[in-house]
């Protein structure tokens, strides 16, 4: 854990996506062609929240964790200086294969991120 945690708290994952737009944008489009017109959306493992913020501006109401510390500060940051800390719910540190801190959340899908936990190489 301290690999991946060393490597995100080296790395600029807000600026790559700005200047590597061709993921967010993809990502973007499937992201609101299934998503409801109005609702509650947790973002796990969102980083510094770059996904998180372009829901929050189209009205969603947006939980956001991610498992370090330094990128869920940076989105707590990102969304006071867009003005959009009120379409939080919260913003917290957590390990994305325990979500045991939401006692009543349903999950409808499955990050990509994690399809590869636990298997052998």
């Amino acid at each position: 854990m301290d690999k991946i945690l060393n490597y995100y708290n080296q790395f600029d994952e807000w600026g790559r996506l700005d200047r590597e737009p061709i993921e967010f944008l993809v990502n973007w489009h499937f992201i609101e062609k299934y998503l409801p017109p109005i609702g509650s959306v947790l973002d796990n493992g969102a980083g510094p929240g770059k996904y998180s913020m372009k829901l929050a501006k189209k009205g969603y109401k947006v939980t956001l964790t991610d498992l370090t510390p330094k990128l869920v500060n940076i989105a707590e940051v990102k969304a006071e200086e867009l003005g959009l800390t009120e379409r939080f719910d919260g913003f917290f540190t957590a390990d994305a294969r325990d979500l045991s801190i939401f006692y009543d959340l349903h999950l409808l899908g499955i990050s990509s991120h994690l399809l590869y936990i636990g298997r052998k190489k």
